[in-house]
């Protein structure tokens, strides 16, 4: 049986047309907002709740990967109809219903009793009406404050307080965490503006983040078609986009993880000038043989791929067994400067599957000084994926750009 961390509960119980839970991480608001309206769903006949989030993979991955885990946990899957191709799970006569905000036609379809909006601060306002002029009883929105957006200059300034609730957490009002969980949060109290906003819930700026040069890209281009130039890369993982990574490829970036940290792939195109990014792997506790056979099925094994240099057994080992396309990263005192140089002079587009990409470039920060002022070094996390962007484009060979 899930206990439920009562501060939240309360408020989402509360009743209110709106409510808005901002807060850090760790903090337990989404996962108690699934909780409430999973007791909801149960409780009430008759009922539709819609949950929406920026991306599908963003809500596989995150939000319904969580509520299933409640719906088990509390004895409830067997009373569960779950459609997969629809995501939606109906609860006798209530539906609970997942989509992303990139999909128009859903934003603009059917009303609902219930709307929460996960990491609300990543879709943008017009998308936000769309959704709550179509719901009928009750809003809840959650997000990270990593700058002002919408919620504080448009909603909360229309909002009388008689209709909403807003409530600021940390996750030092999350009872569930363990000891480690949050001294992983502490140990990052030292970068002023990152701690403002992930651990203290407050407003931060955008000013420390590192890459604004970036989108997501919820539909890649169409195949350009064989013959041409620039003849497209299809994914090897077997997941649809939509279409395939347009331009050529440049090849992989690895950056060689274990216990605490992910080993990441990325596959790196560009195209027009701009690079196409797609997160391959973001797993922790992969052993090389596992390794090697994931690379087998999803990788060209002669093309450029750049790896953590300071694994050179585990770059060796894999050379020898055949991945003969792998070369160690070149690294010297400025080679993370340079790299992220060489990225912030190119547009990037990353694939919404790239969800720990995503999340990694929200964050990445330069580092504050005592005094909290930025300094031109970044902080040493989020950045698995992005190291292993920066080693391939960095690596010291000349690049053919490829235009269409």
């Amino acid at each position: 049986m899930l206990k439920h961390n009562a501060k939240h509960y309360r408020v989402n119980a509360s009743g209110k047309r709106y409510i808005i839970h901002q807060g850090g991480t760790g903090s337990g608001k989404t996962f108690s907002i699934l909780q409430y309206l999973a007791d909801y769903a149960v409780f009430h006949k008759g009922k539709i709740i819609s949950v929406v989030a920026e991306s599908l993979p963003h809500l596989k991955r995150g939000a319904m990967r969580d509520f299933k885990r409640i719906l088990d946990t509390m004895g409830w899957t067997p009373m569960v109809t779950e459609n997969k191709t629809e995501h939606r799970f109906q609860l006798g006569s209530t539906i609970i219903e997942f989509f992303s905000a990139d999909a128009a036609a859903k934003l603009r379809g059917a009303r609902r009793d219930i709307l929460f909006i996960n990491e609300c601060n990543n879709i943008d306002y017009e998308s936000f009406q769309q959704l709550d002029v179509r719901t009928r009883m009750r809003t809840i929105l959650d997000f990270n404050p990593v700058n002002r957006f919408w919620v504080h200059n448009n909603l909360l300034a229309e909002l009388q307080p008689a209709d909403h609730l807003f409530i600021k957490s940390t996750y030092a009002d999350n009872d569930f965490l363990t000891p480690q969980e949050k001294q992983n949060i502490e140990r990052r109290r030292n970068n002023l503006n990152w701690w403002k906003v992930y651990g203290e819930g407050e407003i931060g700026s955008a000013e420390g983040i590192i890459f604004n040069n970036w989108k997501a890209a919820p539909s890649l281009p169409s195949p350009l078609g064989k013959g041409t130039e620039c003849s497209p890369q299809v994914l090897p993982n077997g997941e649809d986009l939509g279409g395939a990574l347009p331009g050529t490829l440049l090849g992989y970036g690895i950056d060689l993880g274990f216990t605490h940290s992910p080993t990441a792939i990325v596959q790196v195109n560009e195209f027009n000038g701009e690079l196409y990014v797609h997160e391959l792997l973001y797993r922790t506790g992969i052993q090389n043989d596992e390794l090697f056979a994931f690379a087998q099925k999803h990788i060209d094994m002669n093309a450029l791929a750049v790896a953590d240099s300071a694994e050179p057994k585990t770059i060796d080992y894999l050379y020898r067994k055949g991945w003969h396309g792998l070369k160690p990263a070149a690294k010297g005192n400025d080679s993370v400067e340079f790299g992220i140089n060489l990225l912030l002079d190119r547009r990037i587009n990353v694939t919404a599957e790239s969800t720990n990409l995503i999340k990694e470039l929200r964050q990445y920060m330069w580092d504050t000084n005592k005094d909290g002022h930025f300094i031109h070094r970044p902080i040493k996390d989020f950045d698995h994926a992005i190291d292993a962007l920066r080693y391939l484009y960095s690596y010291p060979k000349k690049r053919q750009l490829c235009f269409a």
